[in-house]
């Protein structure tokens, strides 16, 4: 039977024990842990609080796989290091550097620009327009050296029923209505001998076009000496001097077996504006593309 005394001290121990838990409580502290507990923490628990903190910043891209599957993670420092390096690897690309504006071009002249694939340095098949005489498909008749109020003229090989001649007719309206109210000549040139004015007359009015197209003598004297070999091959001939500036397609925009929605380089456009400048041009050669034109002279030859 347990004394009086013992059980006043046992209540007594108990009755503080509950006090200080009361005040604490209150305080909102937090209680120590009875050495009951502490003696039952881990060993390795008392290790994990006493081993120094180690701050890992993560990449904007993650580790690579084989980085990652290699990497000691119960080790934080070593798990630090392949993320930072990953974190080097994978920097973002430098900033673009600013471009400066590109050196003149020694093929500028005056603010016309050569297109890459011109060709120059070299004679064209002639220099200068001889004069002729000519009627179109309507019987109109037309001379090359009366033109001299043109401030250019264009002349376009022509063939009946040229699949890419028929594919540029929108091109070369478009050209014609934005350079033909200031003062450019539109005209074409057809030498082949088995094509009548009838048959011309007939293409172009189903395809609505109002250019004139010249029929060739029949020796062809004009366009052979041009030096042409397709249609839809087009000089650009300034009047006056009749040199010829251009020769070749108008445009990039129809090849054999491509056609764009749009043209990249405008040829024919791009020297109209220079010259309407008053700009100098570098006389320049494209190889054209376009169903071939047959001169029997040169057949011959």
């Amino acid at each position: 039977m347990v004394s009086r005394t013992l059980l006043s001290r046992i209540l007594s121990g108990t009755a503080i024990a509950a006090l200080v838990l009361s005040i604490a409580a209150c305080s909102g502290g937090e209680t120590a842990a009875p050495a009951s507990e502490a003696a039952a923490t881990p060993a390795a628990a008392t290790t994990e609080a006493s081993a120094p903190r180690v701050d890992v910043s993560l990449p904007s891209q993650p580790a690579d796989a084989v980085q990652m599957a290699g990497m000691d993670h119960s080790d934080p420092a070593a798990h630090a290091a392949v993320l930072t390096a990953s974190a080097s690897a994978a920097s973002p690309a430098p900033a673009p550097v600013p471009v400066s504006a590109p050196a003149p071009d020694n093929n500028s002249q005056g603010g016309y620009v050569l297109p890459p694939n011109a060709v120059t340095n070299h004679g064209l098949p002639i220099a200068k327009m001889a004069n002729f005489k000519l009627n179109d498909q309507t019987g109109k008749a037309w001379e090359l050296y009366k033109m001299t109020d043109a401030k250019a003229i264009v002349l376009t090989m022509h063939t009946k029923g040229c699949p890419i001649g028929q594919q540029l007719q929108p091109d070369f309206k478009e050209l014609q209505a934005k350079y033909e109210a200031k003062g450019v000549k539109f005209l074409m040139l057809n030498s082949n001998s088995y094509d009548t004015p009838k048959m011309i007359a007939e293409e172009v009015a189903n395809f609505h076009s109002t250019i004139p197209v010249l029929k060739d003598t029949p020796d062809q004297s004009v366009g052979e000496p041009l030096g042409v070999e397709r249609a839809t091959e087009t000089l650009v001939i300034q009047p006056g001097t009749w040199k010829i500036l251009y020769q070749g397609p108008i445009n990039d925009r129809v090849t054999y077996g491509r056609a764009r929605a749009k043209a990249e380089y405008q040829y024919v456009g791009n020297v109209l504006d220079a010259m309407l400048a008053n700009q100098a041009v570098t006389p320049a050669y494209i190889a054209p593309e376009g169903c071939i034109l047959v001169f029997d002279k040169r057949q011959k030859g």
